[in-house]
């Protein structure tokens, strides 16, 4: 598979691993696009409302809830944010500050 370049460096694997295949084969129902814009929009998005800071690959589970690509009205929506991949420049950088 070809993978497109993104700021989502964690997400850019053109097969899944062996371990990981079968679960997501047997648990997951459908699998969404985010854009690079989106992601930065979700990680701003964290760091303004939340005060916390998300790597891009953690934000983009979030990108697709706000952008509107994961249809949500009227259920509980559970979200996992991670940001451990991500120093103080990328982040600035990211985000226009650096």
């Amino acid at each position: 598979m070809d993978v497109s370049p993104t700021i989502a460096d964690g997400q850019q694997t053109p097969t899944p691993g062996e371990l990981t295949w079968p679960v997501i084969r047997a648990r997951v129902d459908e699998a969404v696009t985010v854009t690079d814009e989106q992601i930065l929009q979700a990680m701003r998005f964290c760091f303004e409302r939340l005060k916390l800071v998300v790597e891009p690959s953690g934000a983009s589970a979030l990108a697709a809830l706000l952008a509107g690509t994961v249809e949500s009205e009227g259920q509980r929506v559970g979200v996992v944010l991670s940001g451990g991949n991500v120093g103080v420049a990328g982040f600035a950088g990211f985000l226009g500050g650096g």
